[in-house]
């Protein structure tokens, strides 16, 4: 399995998840973004998913990316990074705007 799909796999299984429980989702497809999916609710989350089969990566870039987008949305919403790691999910960043 490539890379792309390993990731794509995760995205799919992060959407689906939110979906059962009741959110309306949209994955932002073939976007090389901050972030993967929109979910909509009483708060708008804005989630990147990563996916990794190393012991140990480092997100610092994408954390940075994430920390400084904020202002161009509205009050309540959250954003989060996301990494499944040989299949489990750990939130590795989450804020309220």
């Amino acid at each position: 399995m490539s890379n792309k799909r390993y990731g794509l796999n995760y995205e799919r299984k992060e959407k689906l998840l939110w979906q059962s429980h009741g959110y309306t989702v949209m994955r932002c497809r073939g976007s090389f973004g901050r972030f993967d999916l929109i979910v909509g609710g009483a708060n708008w989350r804005l989630i990147s998913v990563k996916s990794t089969k190393q012991i140990y990566y480092s997100y610092k870039k994408e954390l940075e990316e994430i920390e400084k987008f904020g202002a161009e949305v509205s009050k309540g919403t959250i954003k989060m990074l996301v990494l499944y790691h040989k299949g489990k999910r750990k939130v590795l960043y989450q804020k309220v705007i």
